[in-house]
């Protein structure tokens, strides 16, 4: 056979085999496997701040459950389920080490949500691994330079209770006296600090200030209060434990008076708080922070977190048969924010997602905000707050105002 006919009859063999090829069912590939998102947050689940973190632990938990229930979240092309591991800590020492167990077991790619005040101590740990962490401005600053920092502000706990105290004041305009109290442990210099602002109170709302405070371990605040009824006071903003406000409250009723008194922190459970102040008339005008989504009046929040909202406050009372502590939904803002800069980045990788922080605008459980803070945190890192207020009605807890805090670049007083 000659060189011309084989090959032809390899071209046409080849032809052949192409086309069978090209028709034959590509190899069925397996699916991707399925990525997990690994989160921390720290919370006191014991000694005197066990309250705080037992409250807030569920709420963080339903938010994890429901965005597995709807198949996780979208970073880039990829689709991630969470696993979220809280860890109880609250001082500087305990937190530290519990950063270290989160990076070092569980793997966490972030902490989300802390409010002890330990942030130098956690930012040795979570910082030279690039583990981002988002706490609260009460919790310090963080001391490691902007661009070596993986750390943001979710939560302007330092810088929002005089807006909650302005909020307060604005809901009964009848008064115009207010006593700010706490321990003399977080006086310091704060009368001097605190001189300018008290200025501004009075001259842009017509609010005069008081500062009365009481030694730490105070059980006993008739003479504290007795000072107050003195100057004049009708309201009461107190930077202050449940257990010192729901005794302040029972005091204060004993001695004849009604003020309000107004707390930074959402109110507890309100069987818990009423055994506190020893009868539902006692706990009668406790004002607290009110972070519920669909309850604000003055900050437009997405639809999609008034959605989440709802249903975690339906999951928790179908589970426990009782209302969730509302302060849940500032600790799930946390892990909301979270993955806003995830999706923003489109990767879990940290040096990216602190790219999409900073600067950027974000929708939240709180409302939408650009982030702000480079006057005192650095960069712009710290997100806004609504500062809504509600006041206890028999024993339901209801909206009652807001003076909501936008920036915290120009805030009445310097932290």
């Amino acid at each position: 056979m000659s060189r011309k006919y084989i090959a032809a009859a390899c071209l046409i063999i080849s032809i052949v085999f192409i086309t069978v090829t090209s028709c034959t069912a590509p190899t069925p590939q397996p699916p991707p496997a399925e990525k997990t998102l690994k989160i921390g947050s720290m919370m006191p689940l014991t000694g005197s701040a066990a309250l705080w973190g037992q409250s807030i632990k569920p709420g963080m938990e339903l938010y994890a459950q429901l965005v597995n229930e709807d198949g996780g979240i979208k970073v880039g092309n990829d689709t991630y389920k969470i696993e979220l591991t809280i860890l109880d800590a609250y001082g500087p020492a305990t937190a530290a080490a519990a950063a270290r167990k989160l990076i070092y077991d569980s793997n966490v790619t972030a902490v989300v949500g802390y409010f002890g005040l330990g942030i130098a101590a956690i930012a040795q740990v979570t910082n030279p691994e690039k583990v981002i962490m988002n706490i609260g401005t009460v919790g310090g600053r963080d001391p490691f330079p902007p661009e070596k920092s993986y750390v943001f502000y979710g939560n302007p706990q330092s810088e929002i209770s005089l807006n909650q105290a302005i909020a307060t004041m604005q809901a009964f305009p009848q008064y115009h006296t207010l006593a700010w109290t706490g321990s003399e442990s977080g006086k310091h210099d704060i009368d001097a600090a605190f001189a300018p602002t008290d200025e501004r109170l009075l001259k842009d709302f017509g609010i005069k200030s008081i500062r009365v405070y009481y030694p730490d371990g105070t059980m006993n605040f008739t003479p504290y209060l007795t000072k107050m009824a003195e100057q004049g006071v009708e309201v009461i903003y107190a930077v202050s434990t449940p257990l010192e406000v729901g005794l302040m409250a029972k005091q204060r009723y004993q001695m004849g008076y009604s003020w309000p008194i107004g707390q930074q922190a959402p109110s507890l459970d309100l069987n818990i708080m009423k055994g506190i102040c020893g009868s539902e008339e006692a706990m009668q005008n406790l004002v607290s922070d009110y972070p519920v989504p669909w309850e604000l009046k003055k900050v437009s929040v997405a639809p999609k977190y008034v959605d989440m909202s709802k249903r975690i406050w339906a999951r928790y009372k179908e589970m426990y048969n009782k209302e969730m502590f509302t302060g849940g939904f500032s600790f799930a803002n946390f892990m909301a924010q979270y993955f806003e800069a995830l999706y923003k980045a489109g990767t879990t990788d940290p040096d990216a997602v602190m790219r999409a922080i900073r600067g950027g605008t974000f929708d939240t459980f709180m409302g939408r905000y650009k982030l702000s803070g480079t006057k005192y945190y650095g960069s712009d890192v710290v997100f806004g707050h609504p500062c809504s207020m509600c006041i206890v009605k028999g024993m339901q807890t209801v909206y009652l105002g807001e003076y909501t805090l936008t920036t915290v670049d120009e805030p009445f007083v310097e932290f």
